[in-house]
């Protein structure tokens, strides 16, 4: 189960903000240079996020079960 929220929340998450930064970064004249460089570390972040998650999710489950 957490791999499935883990890819979920991953894939989820960097298929709606990659292309937002990428946007934000070639569109806006005012962005920063490393903006661009960010673009990549979306991945990554989500990546993160999703273990956090799925560790929250799971954890929570098994304290359900405990209290069932």
């Amino acid at each position: 189960m957490f791999k499935q929220i883990w890819k979920g929340w991953t894939v989820a998450v960097s298929v709606v903000f990659t292309p937002l930064f990428l946007i934000a970064a070639l569109v806006q004249p005012d962005v920063p240079g490393n903006m661009l460089l960010a673009v990549p570390l979306v991945p990554v972040i989500a990546a993160g996020q999703g273990v956090l998650i799925g560790a929250a999710v799971c954890f929570g489950l098994k304290i359900l079960a405990i209290k069932k």
